[in-house]
């Protein structure tokens, strides 16, 4: 039943460990933020342009080729936050409960299949 409901949280984007220390991985786009990005936050906005693309792709962000260079190890022990939107939270706490009933579900079908089939004697 465990294996199953983590099997179902990942399936979801969710690491059940994670979640239980109310952690979450830092996201790509975060981890390799440029400067430029910054100076955004900081400048006017009326020095802003706000054109936008036809595209809604982000494959040709600078982050991408970066991700994707990465090892896999450091993928999956990248850096952690402290979950502080209240959202985000009730988001991830319904995915764990959707994962927990989906493997109590699985576990008694499997057990009444595994109790239906009748024993045979070999000897």
């Amino acid at each position: 039943m465990m294996g199953v409901s983590t099997l179902f949280a990942a399936w979801k984007g969710m690491c059940v460990v994670l979640h239980g220390m109310h952690h979450r991985h830092v996201r790509p786009w975060e981890l390799f933020e440029d400067d430029e990005s910054k100076n955004i936050e900081t400048r006017d906005l009326s020095q802003v342009s706000l054109v936008s693309s036809t595209s809604n792709s982000y494959e040709d962000e600078p982050w991408v080729a970066k991700y994707q260079k990465r090892n896999v190890v450091r993928k999956v022990f990248d850096r952690e936050l402290w979950v502080q939107e209240p959202a985000l939270r009730q988001i991830q706490d319904t995915i764990f409960v959707q994962s927990l009933l989906l493997a109590f579900v699985f576990s008694c079908v499997l057990t009444g299949i595994f109790c239906a089939i009748p024993h045979i004697d070999i000897y």
